[in-house]
């Protein structure tokens, strides 16, 4: 874990599902589908492993942001969250909310759909899923392997097992993926959902945690030895920063930004420039609207240099205007909505949903959580989770 000199950071958490925890009372599930067969390939093909990544040398070039003014917020009318779903967790929501990937029984992940006469079940280990843009395809991945799944039939197009990092679509049809694993032999990958097998590009390398664009076109793969950014297409890799920097990639794979306490700087991509953006010591917990052109940062603010503050980034314009009277605690979930609309804070207390846009504070729900998502077709949509019962709501904000 890393941590910087100022020891008051709120710990930020994007949760996108939770593990089952003992003393819970036990769910209640649908019917789950028999699992089609589907195809396991005995062997995989590999590409050249001395693909050059296509980046450019790092420019000596440095874009420094503005202050600008700070964000206020009065107080809004309470908003009313919708009961959608009982004693489960949310992994990922469609394009249009109609389908899911929720939690189901015995470490499984579930596809609800309008169209399947019953959920379609994967077997997982702390699950993660995306659904394609056009919401015709869901891929669903964890430590024990991944599996794209056809929406409207609940046919398995692909499978594979083995702890996976992180995968995204990336096109029409195709995956990327990377293996997790602490020796040096974690792979990435190339794979259309239907071909015999995937092809491996670029070397292999230890793998601990990924963060990747959301078209897969660019990789940020850190583990205690070095952290590198590997190019989507080619899988060519480079090394830029010992692995005790940190770094968030921003979901349109443009920047890697890093927060210590120095302050906060972005590292930009393609053309490798250095963005000051504040100088005031700042966690390396960022969290980017879905589109990357906004992220909320945390910041200590105070004579003593440890009183968390919040700010909100705006790369676009080059600016950074703090948020008063924004307030989180030591494990509260934070997530920022698609263009900077909102801002959500979930914790033991409820939910809190700052309307970065008509400048209100709203709260929403009085019961504790365990996660708070946003989605990238829905900037003024969350879906909350609570705790204890494990329900799921859903709130619109007019």
């Amino acid at each position: 874990m890393r941590s910087s000199r100022w020891v008051g950071a709120t710990a930020i958490l994007l949760v996108l599902g939770c593990a089952d925890r003992g003393g819970r009372p036990a769910r209640r599930y649908p019917p789950i589908a028999s699992t089609p067969p589907t195809l396991q390939p005995t062997s995989s093909a590999v590409a050249p492993a001395t693909v050059p990544l296509d980046l450019p040398v790092a420019s000596p070039t440095t874009v420094s942001f503005k202050l600008g003014p700070a964000i206020e917020f009065r107080a809004g009318a309470a908003l009313k969250p919708v009961p959608i779903a009982k004693q489960t967790a949310i992994h990922a929501l469609s394009p249009d909310a109609k389908s899911w990937v929720i939690d189901g029984p015995n470490n499984t992940a579930l596809l609800v759909s309008p169209g399947l006469p019953q959920p379609v079940s994967q077997s997982v280990w702390v699950p993660s899923a995306r659904f394609s843009d056009d919401g015709t395809q869901v891929l669903i991945w964890s430590m024990s392997g991944l599996a794209v799944i056809e929406v409207a039939t609940g046919k398995f197009l692909a499978r594979r097992d083995g702890a996976i990092c992180g995968a995204r679509f990336s096109g029409p049809r195709e995956i990327v993926f990377h293996e997790e694993s602490k020796e040096a032999d974690a792979r990435f990958w190339r794979w259309a959902p239907g071909a015999p097998q995937p092809t491996a590009l670029g070397a292999a390398r230890k793998a601990e945690t990924c963060q990747a664009a959301a078209d897969g076109s660019l990789w940020l793969v850190e583990s205690y030895a070095e952290r590198s950014v590997i190019d989507g297409r080619t899988g060519g890799a480079r090394v830029i920063a010992p692995p005790d920097r940190g770094g968030s990639l921003s979901p349109g794979g443009n920047r890697v930004c890093t927060g210590d306490d120095r302050g906060l700087s972005c590292l930009r991509q393609p053309d490798q420039r250095t963005e000051r953006v504040w100088d005031k010591p700042t966690s390396d917990f960022i969290v980017f609207d879905n589109s990357g052109s906004h992220a909320m940062i945390s910041y200590a603010d105070g004579a003593d240099g440890v009183r968390d503050a919040f700010a909100l980034v705006s790369f676009e314009a080059q600016t950074v205007e703090p948020l008063r009277g924004v307030k989180g605690t030591s494990g509260s979930m934070f997530a920022l909505t698609t263009g900077a609309k909102l801002l959500t804070i979930g914790s033991g207390s409820g939910l809190w949903v700052y309307d970065i846009e008509r400048r209100q504070k709203r709260f929403a729900a009085h019961r504790p959580l365990y996660g708070n998502h946003v989605f990238p077709h829905h900037p003024r949509r969350v879906v909350a989770g609570t705790d204890e019962p494990m329900d799921l709501f859903l709130v619109d904000v007019p």
